[in-house]
């Protein structure tokens, strides 16, 4: 799982990081991401946007790269035929 969430941090700073269960992270990262996206677009806020959504980019990567191993669990529910 956490393979997984490094790579689509890579292309979504912060939606990996949801799926390693930081949620405060992740939420944080997905708003400044947006912000440095609209930052981008604008004249003077370029300046600030770019070097904004790297160090994002950066912070999402890590955190999902260092979050701890968590189990799969898997629960298969039988249903008898007779009830």
């Amino acid at each position: 799982m956490k393979v997984a969430a490094i790579v689509i941090n890579i292309f979504l700073p912060g939606v990996g990081t949801l799926l390693v269960q930081k949620w405060t992270q992740a939420i944080f990262q997905i708003i400044l991401a947006i912000i440095a996206v609209v930052l981008i677009f604008t004249v003077i806020g370029g300046i600030i946007g770019g070097p904004l959504y790297f160090a994002v980019w950066i912070w999402a990567i890590v955190s999902a790269a260092t979050a701890p191993e968590q189990p799969i669990t898997v629960v298969v529910q039988h249903q008898d035929k007779d009830a």
